[in-house]
């Protein structure tokens, strides 16, 4: 058995310190709902009890699935990769980013390359297929359990949090699914965004998530983890190898204030069953008595 913890949306507090100049741009907005509201959303009280719960539970990997940052501000990223390294060793925490990551064009020497150590392909996954340097996907593998990264985080216009992926990174993940799928390999995908039409707004989707599913469809995986909406959320999307489990999990920091969902991470335990797979999803959340606790167990794939 393979245990898989997956968090995403950690949106790190407190803000750092911001110089003027850096708001000259879509920041200016966001540094608004930070300090109107946000900063009482997502707090790093909730974060570190998930944080600790999740550790006390040692699954085998963690998977980030993006928005480790607010702004996006140079000063942010050495503090989210200080969370990082108190959260695991690169190679047992994978992360992908998310478009609050990418809420301005930056270089990467100031941005994720604080996160490279946990953004690489390990060696078995290196030779499933080979990384470019700095870029995505990359492929991790674990025994039978491989995870695919992507990342939909692109700058965008004020208002909007969309994702694309981009023709290079389909292809990629077409040819990486049907290389998986021929060794038998269960398939997990790492995406920021919604993959799957009609999962989000306009104004904060996926852009190419229509060729996404077609991909999903056309070349098959088991499981496929996103974030961004903040919600909890499991939808069925049928491919060529059966039904692909898409899971959307909740923020790790988001406050408890009676309504759902509070803060929350997923954890998945993968078994052959058979000529197929089983997967058990427990769901734990934090609770208004500083507790965490299993909001939800079942399985959600029975071979």
């Amino acid at each position: 058995m393979f245990t898989l913890a997956h968090m995403s949306d950690i949106h790190l507090g407190p803000l750092p310190k911001v110089r003027r100049y850096q708001l000259l741009s879509k920041r200016l907005l966001g540094y608004v709902n930070w300090h109107r509201g946000r900063k009482f959303v997502h707090r790093r009280d909730i974060l570190d009890l998930l944080t600790h719960d999740l550790k006390g539970r040692g699954p085998d990997h963690v998977a980030v699935t993006g928005d480790l940052t607010n702004l996006g501000l140079p000063q942010e990223f050495p503090l989210t990769a200080e969370w990082l390294d108190q959260l695991g060793a690169p190679e047992d925490v994978t992360v992908i980013p998310g478009n609050h990551d990418a809420y301005v064009r930056l270089n990467p020497e100031k941005a994720t390359d604080h996160w490279r150590p946990f953004m690489q392909a390990n060696e078995a996954g290196r030779d499933l297929y080979q990384q470019e340097s700095g870029e995505f996907p990359f492929v991790r593998r674990f025994g039978d359990i491989a995870l695919i990264a992507l990342s939909s985080a692109i700058p965008t216009a004020p208002f909007i949090a969309a994702g694309r992926l981009g023709s290079k990174q389909r292809q990629a993940l077409a040819e990486i699914l049907d290389r998986l799928g021929h060794k038998g390999l269960f398939r997990v995908v790492l995406i920021h965004h919604p993959p799957l039409p009609g999962q989000a707004s306009w104004r904060r989707a996926l852009r190419d998530a229509a060729e996404v599913q077609t991909i999903l469809k056309e070349h098959g995986a088991e499981l496929v983890l996103h974030g961004h909406n903040h919600e909890q959320s499991l939808i069925e999307c049928e491919t060529v190898s059966g039904p692909a489990l898409v899971v959307g999990v909740p923020s790790a920091s988001e406050a408890v204030d009676g309504r759902i969902p509070a803060a929350r991470y997923n954890e998945y335990a993968i078994e052959r069953a058979g000529n197929g797979w089983r997967v058990e999803m427990t769901g734990r959340a934090a609770t208004d008595t500083g507790e965490v606790r299993d909001y939800e167990k079942r399985v959600i794939r029975a071979g």
